[in-house]
């Protein structure tokens, strides 16, 4: 019977990662100056008050040297009646290619007389 080498065949095998990456921030990650990152998951957290208030999320990073903003939709998690906020969560699967040494960063908008919170954005991929 043969024996495999199961790390390095797994870590130089084609299309693998061979630097696995996960990182949470708020409200962003910083990109490793060692290469590029590419995101496969991508979950936000994000709260807004007064209850019953809107919110829009948005990831802001930078691809080849330019400016990308996405869109990011959102669903209603629950209420915290202690401290008056709606958190609302997003969880994705995508495909973000970030540039080493940037970052990967959550916005958000909501409506006049409403304000947000804390932005949470976790990130999770590979460097390549």
């Amino acid at each position: 019977m043969e024996k495999v080498d199961v790390v390095n065949a797994v870590t130089s095998a084609p299309g693998l990662p061979a630097s696995p990456f996960g990182a949470t921030g708020s409200p962003s990650v910083a990109v490793p100056a060692g290469g590029h990152l590419v995101v496969e998951t991508l979950s936000l957290q994000l709260d807004v008050t007064p209850p019953g208030s809107k919110l829009e999320a948005f990831v802001n990073y930078i691809c080849g040297g330019v400016s990308v903003t996405l869109f990011v939709p959102l669903t209603f998690a629950y209420a915290q009646s202690s401290n008056g906020y709606d958190f609302y969560v997003a969880l994705q699967a995508v495909r973000l290619y970030a540039d080493p040494g940037t970052t990967i960063s959550v916005t958000a908008t909501s409506p006049p007389g409403s304000s947000t919170g804390t932005l949470f954005v976790t990130v999770s991929g590979y460097l390549a």
